[in-house]
């Protein structure tokens, strides 16, 4: 009888160790799916986090190069509601400022090439607008019109492709003349 105890005891004894390492190993797998999980969650949030800085600031320049845009259109178009030169300058710094923060932001060479385009396009309208630019014709808009237009949109339609967003990339046309 003494026999059959120690086989007994033996045997919960291993059960015993077989089952706390069974479940010590389960365990272990366990945590390093979580950590796995949480690493793949933080990942997942970076990426969103960028793609909304990233889409923040390129809708910030954008909306500030237009809002230089339409003040130059109506330097020329509605000379009754001129804008200064002054308004016009700051609405230009303004952009300028903008693209700061898409510089700093910007994941593609296109983006960052199209922003850069855009730049360049304000400045030389900020010179025809001046008076400054030797080339500008004696009225400037259509020209301004073309040069703002097709830059911007060229930033947008790279923004658009490096941010995954759908929708139409067309290039820009000039509106129709009036008649």
């Amino acid at each position: 009888m003494s026999s059959d105890v120690w086989v007994g005891a033996v045997t919960t004894l291993v059960g015993a160790a077989l089952g706390g390492g069974i479940s010590f190993l389960v365990s272990r797998q366990q945590v390093r799916e979580a950590r796995r999980q949480r690493e793949e969650d933080d990942a997942r949030e970076h990426r969103r986090r960028s793609t909304e800085r990233r889409f923040q600031a390129y809708a910030d320049f954008l909306t500030r190069a237009r809002s230089f845009r339409n003040a130059a259109e109506t330097y020329y178009l509605q000379p009754s509601h001129r804008p200064s030169l002054a308004e016009v300058d700051s609405l230009l710094q303004s952009a300028n400022d903008a693209s700061a923060l898409v510089f700093l932001v910007v994941e593609s060479d296109e983006t960052y090439e199209g922003c850069r385009k855009a730049l360049r396009a304000l400045w030389k309208a900020r010179a025809i607008v001046h008076g400054t630019e030797p080339d500008a014709p004696a009225d400037p808009w259509a020209e301004l019109n073309t040069l703002l237009g097709q830059a911007t949109r060229e930033f947008q339609n790279s923004a658009r492709i490096e941010l995954g967003v759908s929708g139409p990339n067309a290039p820009w046309d000039p509106p129709a003349p009036p008649g």
